[in-house]
C-alpha cells in the first residue's frame, strides 16, 4: 500500500510539472515576470512534493525539511503572481503573507527537531494550509472585479476545493478517522489527492485565462491610446496647417495695411515732398537759362564757357539732390514684400527725418537728431522706415494739435549689448491715461482723421522683427516712443 502512495506522490509533483513547464511553453509569447514566477513556483511545489514521496529514500530529516520549505515556497510564489496581477503586489500583504508562511515554517521545524512526532508535523501542515488556500479564494475575488469572470471563477473554485479537500483532512486527522502516517491509503487521502489534482489544474488554467486577458486588454488600450495618440496628430497637422494658412493671411494683411498706412501718411508729407523736390528743380530751370544767356552773349567765348561749365556742375548737384529724394521716397513706398538685410538703422532714420523736415518746419517744430554711432542690425529697411515714418507723423499731429513753444521732436539712439534702442520723444501735451490702452489698438484712434492703423501696425512690424515698441507718457510732459531691435543675425530666420 505505501509504494502506492508513494506514486500517487510522484504523479502529483509530475501534474505539478507538466502543467507548469506547459504554462511557461505555452506562454512563451507573453512570458514576463510574472510567468516566471508562477512557472518556477510550480517547479518548487513540484520538488516538494516529489520530496515528500521520497520518505525511505531519503532520510526523514531531509523530507520534513525541503519538503515543507519547497512547498511553501510553491505555494507562496502562485499566490504573489495572482496579488501582482494588477501592478506589484502590495508590500502589507507581502509582509503579512511572508510572516505567516515563516511563523509556520518555525513552528514546524521546532516542533519535529525538538522530538514531535510526524503525524503533528502532517495535521500543522494540513492545517496551514487549509486557512493559508483562502488566499485563492479572496484572489479571485478582487481579480473578478477587473479581468476576466471566467479566470477568477475558477481561481475561486479551486481555492475553494482546497480548502475543502485539506480541511476534511485536518478534520478527520484531529478526529482520529483518518490515516495518521503519510503514506497510509485511506479516504481522507483520496480527498486529498484527488482535490489536488483538480484544483491545481483550475488554478493553472484560471491564472493563464486571467493573464491573457490582462495582455488583450492592455493591447486594445495600447491600440486605442495608438489611435487616439493618431487622432491628436492629424489634428496637430490640420492645426498646424490652419496655423501656417493663418500666418500667410496675416503677413499679406500686414503688407496691405502697411500699403494703406504708407498711402495715408504720404498725403501729410505731400506738401513736404513737393517743396522738397521743387527746391532743386526751380534752380536747375534758373541755371540752364543763366547758361542760354551767358551763350547768347556776345563776349568772350573762353568767359562764357567756364561760366556754362560752373552752372553746369551745380545743376548736377541739383539733379543728384533730386535722385536721392526721389531713391529715398521708393525705397519709403515700395509695394513688394520686405527682405531682410544687415542695415544701418541710424541713415534710414536719416532718411526718413529729411523727408518728414520740411513738413515739420513748415507746422513750426524742430527736430532734433542725436545719432552719433551706427545702429546696425538685420531687418527690413523699407518696414523699419515705416515704423520710424509713423512715429514722426503722430508726433507731428499730436504737436500740430494742440501747439506748445517750443515744439520739439527728438530722435536718439543708444546700442546695448544684442539690443539697439531708438527714441522718439515729443514735449507736446502728453496721452491721456484713459486712451493709454487702446494706444497700440487696431483701428483705434484719437485723431480726428486716423486711421487707427498705425500704431498697431508698427507694434506688428517691430514683433517681426524681434524687438518691442513701448511708450511712456505724462500728461503735459510730452511722449517718449522706445524702439528696441535685436542686433543679431538670427532674426533672418523669422
Amino acid at each position: 500500500m505505501n509504494i502506492d502512495v508513494q506514486t500517487i506522490f510522484w504523479m502529483d509533483a509530475f501534474l505539478y510539472l507538466v502543467l507548469h513547464a506547459a504554462i511557461w511553453y505555452g506562454m512563451s509569447r507573453y512570458r514576463s515576470g510574472l510567468v516566471t514566477l508562477w512557472s518556477v513556483s510550480g517547479i518548487f511545489s513540484a520538488l516538494g512534493v516529489w520530496v515528500l514521496g521520497c520518505r525511505g529514500l531519503l532520510p526523514t530529516d531531509v523530507v520534513v525539511f525541503w519538503g515543507v520549505l519547497f512547498m511553501a515556497l510553491g505555494n507562496f510564489g502562485r499566490q504573489a503572481a495572482l496579488r501582482s496581477l494588477n501592478g506589484p503586489a502590495d508590500r502589507r500583504w507581502l509582509w503579512g503573507m511572508g510572516s505567516f508562511y515563516g511563523v509556520y515554517l518555525l513552528a514546524t521545524y521546532g516542533f519535529y527537531f525538538s522530538g514531535g512526532s510526524e503525524a503533528g508535523v502532517i495535521l500543522l501542515f494540513y492545517g496551514f494550509y487549509t486557512l493559508n488556500c483562502l488566499e485563492y479564494v479572496v484572489s479571485g475575488r478582487r481579480i473578478g472585479v477587473t479581468h476576466d469572470p471566467f479566470g477568477s471563477r475558477a481561481v475561486q473554485l479551486a481555492g475553494w476545493l482546497l480548502v475543502g479537500s485539506l480541511g476534511i483532512k485536518t478534520l478527520a486527522l484531529l478526529g482520529g478517522w483518518g490515516a495518521v502516517d503519510l503514506y497510509e491509503m485511506s479516504w481522507d487521502q483520496a480527498v486529498v489527492f484527488g482535490g489536488q489534482f483538480v484544483a491545481v489544474t483550475m488554478l493553472s488554467v484560471g491564472f493563464m485565462q486571467i493573464f491573457v486577458d490582462q495582455i488583450h486588454k492592455g493591447q486594445i488600450q495600447a491600440e486605442q491610446g495608438l489611435a487616439r495618440e493618431q487622432e491628436r496628430s492629424a489634428l496637430l497637422l490640420q492645426h498646424s496647417e490652419d496655423l501656417s494658412v493663418l500666418l500667410s493671411e496675416r503677413e499679406e494683411i500686414i503688407r496691405q495695411l502697411t500699403l494703406s498706412n504708407k498711402s495715408a501718411g504720404m498725403g501729410a508729407l505731400v506738401a513736404s515732398i513737393a517743396h522738397e523736390l521743387n527746391q532743386p528743380l526751380t534752380t536747375i530751370v534758373l541755371k540752364t537759362e543763366l547758361i542760354e544767356s551767358h551763350l547768347q552773349r556776345n563776349r568772350d567765348p573762353q568767359a562764357a564757357l567756364a561760366e556754362a561749365h560752373k552752372l553746369a556742375d551745380l545743376i548736377r548737384e541739383d539733379t543728384r539732390q533730386a535722385a536721392a529724394i526721389i531713391r529715398t521716397l521708393r525705397s519709403m513706398f515700395a509695394t513688394g514684400k520686405g527682405e531682410y538685410a544687415r542695415i544701418d538703422l541710424a541713415q534710414k532714420v536719416r532718411d526718413v527725418v529729411n523727408i518728414a523736415r520740411t513738413h515739420a518746419t513748415r507746422c513750426g517744430i524742430e527736430i532734433n537728431i542725436n545719432l552719433n554711432e551706427p545702429l546696425l542690425l538685420t531687418g527690413d529697411a523699407t518696414q523699419l522706415q515705416q515704423v520710424v515714418l509713423n512715429l514722426l507723423n503722430n508726433a507731428i499731429d499730436a504737436l500740430v494739435e494742440k501747439p506748445v513753444q517750443p515744439s520739439r521732436i527728438s530722435i536718439s539712439g543708444q546700442v546695448r549689448p544684442d539690443w539697439i534702442d531708438l527714441r522718439v520723444a515729443d514735449n507736446g501735451c502728453g496721452i491721456d491715461d484713459a486712451q493709454k490702452q487702446d494706444v497700440f489698438a487696431l483701428f483705434k484712434t484719437s485723431k480726428s482723421k486716423g486711421m487707427g492703423v498705425g500704431l498697431w501696425l508698427s507694434q506688428s512690424i517691430v514683433a517681426s522683427h524681434g524687438g518691442h515698441l513701448s511708450f511712456e507718457s505724462e500728461p503735459g510732459q510730452g511722449t517718449v516712443f522706445l524702439l528696441s531691435l535685436p542686433t543679431r543675425d538670427y532674426v533672418l530666420a523669422s
